[in-house]
């Protein structure tokens, strides 16, 4: 996860503390309206409470008055409510700051997780497109079926990061078969303290990370010849191999241009030792000519 989709998940847990916090403070809030309105009265209004003992002395038995009989026709209209009529407007105004909290809230996180959507999509590559082929070509100088390439490639930055690199120390393999190109690429990784891969990752305090494999075939390769010089060109889909368990993509996808030619010298089994250069994603490093050969055609 990197850094963006951590804040946008970041931001969804803090808006549900929010809302959370906001519902209770609400619901307490709306208890004391409800507590606060049972208790008012109107003024002048009975609180209900009679003092039997002083309506005793004021009133003995037999000598209350009698309360004088109403003239005129005795009203038929229901008796009006003592009690106040129900606050339905108190009420809504009571729920209305907790609706629009959940309003807002319910805003934010889908803002948070669009962020968090878009942040993860914007770190798929795309899918290389294949490229034509083309095909070895044999005679005249030129590659044959017994070509094999075997080249190991200084450290390059692979990913720049915070707080150090992520460096790669490429190794490549091409062969031919009946015209057909194959390539093998491995990619031992390294996270290293260090604003340039240093010679031996290892004794530097590199940290290790899974090393990451590619096969290209012809239709994702395209090669070109001049002279002695061959440029080997591809896109590179990467999986690790964890534990001899099946192939797990890593998603990622580099950009592979290779440069090769041999140097003087030859090998018994007809190599020679090579030169040239990798660029590997935004990464270039040199070919080690002590550890590179290339079977030259002838």
């Amino acid at each position: 996860m990197d850094a963006s989709a951590a804040a946008a998940w970041l931001v969804v847990g803090v808006v549900l503390g929010v809302l959370a916090v906001g519902a209770v403070v609400a619901g307490v809030a709306a208890a004391r309206r409800r507590s606060g309105t049972a208790g008012d009265r109107p003024a002048g209004a009975p609180d209900g409470r009679v003092d039997d003992l002083a309506d005793f002395l004021a009133h003995p038995p037999g000598m209350r008055p009698e309360a004088p009989a109403s003239a005129g026709w005795a009203t038929l209209a229901p008796t009006p409510p003592v009690g106040p009529p129900p606050r339905d407007e108190e009420r809504r105004r009571a729920h209305l700051p907790l609706a629009v909290l959940c309003v807002a809230a319910l805003a934010l996180v889908g803002t948070a997780a669009a962020v968090a959507a878009g942040s993860r999509s914007g770190d798929e590559p795309t899918p290389a497109q294949p490229r034509s082929p083309e095909p070895v070509p044999t005679g005249g100088g030129a590659t044959d079926d017994r070509l094999v390439a075997d080249v190991a490639v200084a450290g390059l930055v692979l990913e720049p990061r915070a707080v150090g690199i992520t460096a790669a120390y490429p190794e490549l393999q091409l062969t031919s078969d009946d015209g057909t190109a194959r390539l093998e690429l491995r990619l031992p990784t390294y996270n290293c303290l260090a604003a340039e891969p240093p010679p031996d990752p290892v004794a530097a305090g590199c940290v290790a990370t899974p090393v990451e494999h590619a096969t290209l075939g012809p239709e994702q390769l395209l090669i070109e010849r001049d002279g002695d010089r061959l440029t080997v060109r591809g896109h590179a889909a990467t999986a690790t191999h964890p534990g001899g368990s099946p192939p797990e993509p890593t998603g990622r996808v580099y950009d592979v241009e290779l440069t090769v030619s041999p140097v003087s010298g030859r090998a018994p089994d007809g190599t020679r030792p090579a030169t040239g250069e990798l660029r590997l994603g935004t990464g270039t490093a040199p070919v080690l000519t002590d550890r590179s050969r290339i079977r030259p055609a002838g």
